[in-house]
């Protein structure tokens, strides 16, 4: 047998936990008669299921076999189709254990004899009952050259099968041949199952290796440690008071990189999972027919070993299931326009502190229309839901356990059948994936994990008098609205209550409510209501507080046996001060109060919605640098927020730093390049975080206000400076915006100089047009286009621009437009683009719609690159890099900044 023993090695121990409480469960089957548990019938199954499809790839046919016929009869038991009894139970038993010895030992079991076993299970999933029960396979298994003449006709029965399906058909239930054997087996007395002979399934390995420059680090810092203490020590000993706070700073300070390095030695990089990928794709596509090329990007991302041990399994679900059902034939792509090499991409990369795997195909792409047929015949829709689901949430059907593109049954199996069990095992690492598909073009399945398991950077918060932790992967952004804006921003649609913000609906859950405690609507509405945005691989929703307390890096405990059951908790931990949190599963409440995507809120409901967008709106940070200076920054720009001592600042040549995460942030105080009062002392300081020129700054703000959206309604000439954009009012104090692209270049000239003249010389002649209807952003961005040396010509809306452009008076280079606007929007102003004869020209989506769908739709409709609205720097990049090297190399991949 010709295979790579490394991928046989991490099959026997993933098909070894699949097995590892199999006679129990089925034992519970059994008890419970006809009263079966879906659920438990549903794990079992996704269990053989992965044992089956591994199998077959690695050409261990009779484990294949025998796992494939298994599978069947679970298949009936969890459509309710079969009764369980001790017969039926005392089959599945036996092959249960046969199974676990082949996978034991699959070398010597590779020719071994399982059509007694299968001839069994067959005949229960046929609709009779066990005929009779196979004696347990002794330890030596048959020679190669012994195979059974009923074994070769099977698999030469089995090759003529076909090797995949066309993806996007609704599957028809396919009838499971029974095999005949060539004489009348007699009926032996099974064996008890304490006489099974079972072997120890082999552990996982539990080394790692560690740099020796890591390792020196941990003994400098325990060193440190140790010192400290002693420190500490003698100071509480002697009764000295003195010094005790700079004693306590650096334990703290040792501590927190300590920690740090410690979290280093779990890291690993991703790249020793994509890794079994080329293999395996290039197999299967020898083995279906097809040509598929594998490009795998960001090796190099590093994640806990924990995670990278478990996400193995899913992912290979995923990337085999894109080759078989994704990519299509070679004459079926030649036949749709396509090359006859279809390209998966396999990808990592991080994002917002998490990481991102993509698994992208350029196969048929998933029909939503087949999979909501299919939701009805199989009882999961109503017909009426089936009809208001939308195209997003349709596809997302594929989750649901059952769901199937692929025609037949193979080896390799379809995407359905595999996919409840990758979202469960990415839920349960505190991820989420999430499925994006364009008929004809393709699929990409996206899959968002934590870096680390151990210790996880929360927002604590309060809720009914008690405190919850919220992982902040899954934090969005915090909302605070007032209790006189209550009437205006929050609506109820459907019975539902949502939130205006920026022109969507979001759907809220007060956690009171998520938790069982009584909701005083009453008192909410007194008091300006804090909400936290938080997204899920499935859904973003809003979860209204009572009010926020800290952030906090938080280690998980699990949760007690009267806990566990609830779904809308996913640990517990203990907090600084000694108290006890519970820690809030997104997902967990997302399912529990129903919430799926609310663009159907928004699209059924668009004059509400739109009510928030006429109000011309931006997100913003209020601060204050004084008591009496109130200033605002566009929250588009900002990297994170950070909450640090004053002490620990440090200077170096008059350069303010903050050391975080072995990396050095420059500072800068606001006061030294605006015209402002120097901010008061304070023990505790912000630091607001954005990257420029390719660099992070940060800058220090004494108090933080609010976050809030304000009107686009901008005064540019009264407090116009360099550095300030110009000033509206907020709670009837004037407050200036803040330019951060200005203030880096006047701190860091250094960083801008190597690319200025390359964007003036690349911006010479060229004509620009730009859609905006806001006249704020408008402004905004023609002054820093033009101040770059590009000609401008703005339009108010879709409409209006693309009257300016078929009009014939301006010959355009490039085209800069926003996405909401009136009358025509930015999707549809580009598909009137893409469809005429200025088809080629770059075009630059300004928004801040960057989700997942709107990334999706925009890459459908022929959009280049999606920017940033408050983001100069990066909005005259991505320009120049369109335009000098043509739309013809970008409109393959869609970018986003």
């Amino acid at each position: 047998m010709s295979m790579d023993e490394d991928l046989l090695a991490d099959f026997v121990v993933e098909a070894s936990e699949h097995l590892a409480d199999i006679e129990n469960q089925f034992l519970s089957i059994e008890e419970a008669g006809d009263q079966v548990d879906v659920d438990l019938v549903n794990e079992i199954f996704r269990g053989v299921h992965s044992i089956k499809g591994c199998a077959g790839f690695l050409g261990l046919k009779r484990v294949n076999e025998l796992a494939h016929a298994l599978e069947n009869v679970l298949n009936k038991l969890r459509n309710l189709e079969l009764t369980p009894d001790s017969a039926m139970v005392d089959t599945m038993l036996n092959a249960a254990d046969m199974l676990r010895n082949m996978i034991g030992d699959v070398h010597a079991y590779e020719n071994a004899d399982v059509s007694d076993h299968t001839t069994a299970l067959d005949a229960i999933a046929e609709g009779g009952q066990a005929k009779s029960e196979p004696e347990e396979q002794p330890a030596e298994a048959p020679a190669a050259d012994e195979q059974p003449a009923g074994e070769k006709a099977a698999d030469e029965k089995a090759s003529d099968q076909p090797a995949a399906a066309e993806q996007g058909t609704v599957p028809e239930a396919p009838a499971e041949p029974v095999q005949e054997p060539a004489t009348p087996a007699a009926a032996p007395t099974p064996k008890p199952a304490a006489a099974v002979s079972t072997k120890e399934s082999k552990p996982v390995d539990s080394n790692i290796r560690v740099s020796l420059g890591l390792l020196d680090r941990l003994m400098n810092l325990a060193g440190e440690l140790v010192l400290s203490r002693n420190q500490l020590m003698q100071a509480i000993t002697s009764n000295q008071r003195q010094g005790l706070d700079a004693i306590a700073a650096r334990v703290d300070q040792v501590t927190s990189e300590l920690q740090e390095s410690i979290v280093q030695t779990r890291m690993q990089q991703i790249g020793t999972v994509f890794s079994r990928f080329p293999r395996i794709v290039r197999d299967l596509s020898g083995q279906l027919g097809k040509h598929c090329d594998l490009v795998i990007e960001g090796k190099e991302v590093e994640i806990d070993k924990t995670i990278i041990e478990a996400i193995g399994d899913p992912l290979t679900h995923l990337v085999r299931n894109s080759v078989d059902h994704g990519v299509e034939t070679p004459e079926v792509r030649v036949a749709n326009g396509k090359s006859e090499t279809g390209t998966l991409n396999l990808r990592a990369s991080y994002q917002a502190g998490k990481v991102r795997i993509e698994i992208e195909d350029d196969g048929g792409g998933i029909d939503p229309s087949k999979l909501k047929a299919k939701a009805v015949a199989k009882g999961v829709l109503t017909a009426e839901q089936a009809d208001q689901l939308s195209e997003r949430d349709a596809v997302r059907l594929i989750f649901h356990p059952g769901f199937s593109t692929a025609e037949k049954v193979t080896d390799v199996s379809g995407r359905g059948v595999g996919m409840d069990v990758v979202r469960t095992n990415i839920t349960k690492l505190g991820g989420s994936v999430d499925v994006e598909s364009v008929v004809g073009k393709g699929t990409n399945i996206v899959i968002t994990l934590p870096l680390t398991l151990a210790i996880i950077p929360s927002l604590i918060v309060y809720g009914g008098g008690e405190r919850y932790a919220i992982p902040q992967v899954n934090i969005s952004e915090l909302v605070r609205v007032r209790a006189n804006e209550v009437d205006k921003r929050i609506g109820r649609v459907k019975n539902a209550e949502v939130l205006r913000l920026r022109g969507k609906l979001l759907p809220l859950i007060g956690l009171d409510r998520a938790m069982g405690q009584p909701t005083s609507n009453e008192e909410r509405a007194e008091h300006a209501m804090n909400i936290i945005v938080v997204e899920t691989g499935q859904a973003q929703f809003g979860l209204i507080v009572d009010s926020l307390h800290d952030s906090e890096e938080i280690v998980v405990k699990p949760l007690g046996k009267h806990l566990q059951t609830i779904d809308c908790l996913s640990g517990a931990t203990i907090l600084g001060d000694g108290h006890v949190a519970l820690i809030l599963d997104v997902a967990g409440i997302a399912a529990q109060q129903s919430i799926h995507d609310h663009e159907a809120l928004t699209d059924s409901n668009s004059d509400l919605a739109a009510g928030d967008h006429r109000l011309e709106t931006q997100p913003v940070l209020l601060f204050t640098n004084h008591p009496e200076e109130h200033f605002a920054l566009s929250m588009e720009v900002v990297a994170r927020i950070e909450r640090v001592r004053s002490e620990q600042i440090d200077s170096v040549g008059g350069q303010e730093l903050l050391q975080f995460r072995d990396a050095t942030v420059p500072l800068i105080r606001l006061e030294n390049y605006v015209s402002t009062t120097p901010s008061e002392p304070a023990d505790r300081l912000y630091v607001v975080v954005f990257r420029v020129g390719g660099h992070e700054l940060g800058l220090i703000v004494p108090q933080v206000q609010d976050i809030r959206d304000v009107s686009t309604d901008v005064d540019t000439s009264t407090f116009r400076q360099e550095g300030v954009i110009g000033s509206f009012v907020v709670d009837k104090h004037p407050t200036r915006l803040l330019n951060m692209f200005e203030l880096a270049q006047i701190a860091h000239p250094a960083w801008f100089a190597e690319h200025e003249e390359e964007l003036n010389a690349d911006a010479s002649r060229k004509r620009l047009l730009l859609a905006e209807d806001s006249s704020f952003f408008r402004q905004q961005v023609r002054n820093t286009l033009e101040s770059h040396g590009y000609e401008v010509v703005g339009c108010e809306d879709g409409q209006d621009a693309w009257e300016t452009l078929t009009s014939g008076e301006y010959e355009f280079d490039g085209i800069v437009t926003d996405i909401e606007m009136p009358r025509m929007d930015g999707f549809q102003f580009t598909e009137h683009v893409r469809d005429s004869q200025w088809r080629d020209l770059p075009i630059v989506a300004l928004t801040s719609l960057s989700g997942s769908a709107d990334v999706a739709r925009g890459k459908a409709v022929g959009i280049d690159e999606y920017q940033i609205k408050m983001d100069q720097e990066q909005l005259l990049k991505a320009i120049t890099s369109l335009l000098s090297k043509g739309r013809s190399t970008h409109h393959s991949e869609l970018q986003i900044s």
